[in-house]
């Protein structure tokens, strides 16, 4: 019976403590595994000695004495223990739970920071990946047209040569024709509307520079103010037989375009075929192609530059 007590009791304690082994383990404690392996022992040794000393046949008051007290050490060191222990693994739960807790918010700020990274990232690529504007086509400024269209040529032998040889104009021109001429035209020129009209008078009558100025200024005001109206320069001659005309011409061009009246323009071709040459057939008419160069500079002062002759 005595062995069969010292099992049970032995079988007892195991069992009682046991379940504190198991949860320390767990706990990964490995001091108090020892410790508890120790009092293990300890109360394993004191229970085998109480138990012989039950066994002992002498003195049974102090069996008795010493068998109650090792009873309830052992209950309040087991009690104790356990709460200590209870309260290790709480502790160790708690700091593990407080662990995971703040592992949780780091990796949550962790992967909060890159991706606020990321999108402000994007944002600057979006900005700089913007498609490049649409460069705006350069349209061409069309080149205006001219107030007036058509081309009146008035004047001698010489504006009777132009017409000849350019197309697209029209002209009221007389062989030879002088100051009188011209006068004596007057009332069908100044009833023509909307043209360009060109005055081209003078080789014929150098002298009378004066008298051609009081013809201009007698035109009337109607007539200027709708027309384009031009008195283009007597042009330069050449050769033994005419060649020496061009100090007149000189001096009858400078004194037309000086006492012009206001409204009527001025042309000057003459120092512009003299500085690139200039064909004639006998030194005072030209060649075609003299000629359809007087007239493309005459379309270039109208405006019309696309025009040609």
């Amino acid at each position: 019976m005595k062995e069969t007590k010292k099992k049970s009791n032995k079988l007892i304690l195991l069992m009682l403590l046991l379940p504190l082994a198991v949860v320390l383990i767990a706990a990964g404690c490995q001091k108090r595994e020892e410790e508890l392996y120790k009092f293990v022992v300890t109360s394993v040794t004191k229970s085998e000695s109480v138990t012989d000393s039950e066994s002992m046949p002498s003195e049974t008051t102090i069996e008795t004495e010493t068998a109650a007290p090792s009873e309830t050490t052992v209950e309040e060191t087991t009690e104790e223990t356990t709460e200590e222990t209870t309260e290790e693994t709480s502790e160790e739960t708690t700091t593990k739970a407080e662990v995971k807790a703040e592992t949780k918010k780091t990796t949550k700020t962790a992967t909060k920071a890159p991706t606020k990274a990321v999108k402000k990232t994007t944002k600057t690529t979006k900005k700089t990946t913007k498609a490049p504007a649409k460069k705006k086509k350069a349209t061409a400024t069309p080149t205006p047209k001219p107030k007036y269209s058509g081309y009146l040529f008035v004047g001698d032998s010489r504006t009777v040569g132009l017409d000849e040889a350019v197309s697209g104009v029209s002209s009221i021109a007389k062989v030879g024709a002088g100051v009188s001429y011209f006068k004596s035209i007057l009332p069908e020129v100044t009833k023509v509307r909307g043209k360009n009209v060109i005055f081209n008078f003078g080789v014929n009558d150098r002298d009378r520079y004066k008298d051609y100025v009081a013809v201009y200024k007698s035109l009337p005001k109607e007539f200027i103010q709708n027309n384009n109206v031009i008195f283009m320069s007597v042009n330069p001659t050449d050769g033994s037989k005419y060649g020496s005309w061009n100090a007149d011409i000189d001096k009858f061009n400078s004194y037309v375009k000086k006492n012009l009246p206001s409204g009527i323009k001025y042309l000057n071709t003459n120092a512009t075929l003299k500085k690139e040459g200039f064909q004639t057939r006998d030194g005072c008419h030209y060649k075609p192609v003299t000629y359809k160069r007087i007239a493309q500079l005459t379309f270039i002062f109208c405006g019309d530059k696309n025009k040609k002759p």
